[in-house]
């Protein structure tokens, strides 16, 4: 069924499309990047010297590689969805649903197996442009960046935490539409819950109000955390942001993991009572 899943979104064409995308991204820095020949240290972008591979205590490569992670990760995922959200809902579908259920698998495992097809078919994109990107540097400018590759591991797992709202609502609606438009809000919702405390504070001092957003944190996949922390496993940039300074959390995995978990078991618990 996992497999089955992964052809299907594979057939839908929009992976295809970022596939494409992420090929011409990597050709592109496999034709631009390299080495100049006066300075071994030096890296160039078409013949030109833009930086260093180490500027004293900082690494402006793990600069390079850390926005080239946050950029296609973040649209590969959320654009992903859009992807793979429909998946659910055309399960749901009349004469669909009836095909599914007449096979020896029970409900919650062939909601979950279409989950994690979902997931993977998301995922193989971001590793194959993440293997691409690797060789890139490591064929050209011979930096074998294992930081970056285990960045987009973490980033699959996110995604995978993230698809159970998806999941959820698709199988509540029974609308791949409603279940985007859904995951985007879900997004700035979850970045917004990151930052509570700087900007959702400010907005009204009262206890009841405060715990109810550090309830909804906690409760809910964290998102933004994943991925920023995500970005961590790199490295740190040489001007980083306050957020990329910190020091890789595992926390924000493991409450995504007890979040999501209970909305797949929620979202297999609606599957189940329902009557087709």
């Amino acid at each position: 069924m996992i497999l089955l899943t992964i052809r299907e979104a594979v057939l839908r064409g929009t992976l295809v499309f970022y596939f494409a995308v992420g090929n011409i991204i990597i050709l592109f820095l496999a034709y631009a990047l390299d080495v100049s020949p006066e300075n071994p240290s030096m890296i160039t972008f078409f013949g030109n010297p833009i930086l260093p591979k180490n500027i004293g205590d900082t690494n402006p490569v793990d600069f390079v590689l850390i926005q080239l992670q946050r950029s296609s990760a973040s649209s590969i995922l959320l654009f992903g969805v859009f992807a793979v959200a429909g998946l659910i809902p055309s399960m749901l579908e009349k004469g669909t649903v009836e095909l599914y259920l007449s096979k020896p698998l029970s409900r919650t495992t062939l909601l979950l197996s279409r989950a994690v097809g979902a997931s993977a078919g998301v995922a193989l994109n971001l590793i194959y442009f993440a293997v691409g990107i690797w060789l890139v540097f490591g064929i050209k400018l011979s930096i074998w960046h294992g930081g970056f590759l285990l960045s987009f591991l973490f980033v699959c797992i996110a995604f995978l935490f993230y698809f159970s709202i998806v999941t959820f609502v698709g199988i509540v609606t029974k609308s791949a539409g409603f279940s985007i438009m859904f995951a985007f809000v879900y997004t700035f919702f979850s970045s917004a819950l990151e930052s509570r405390t700087k900007f959702l504070y400010q907005i009204w001092n009262n206890d009841i109000y405060r715990t109810t957003l550090d309830v909804l944190y906690y409760i809910t996949p964290q998102l933004s955390a994943m991925l920023d922390n995500s970005s961590r496993v790199i490295g740190k940039m040489p001007f980083p942001p306050e957020q990329l300074a910190q020091t890789f959390d595992i926390l924000p995995f493991v409450y995504s993991l007890l979040s999501s978990a209970a909305i797949y078991a929620l979202a297999s618990y609606q599957f189940a009572k329902q009557d087709f």
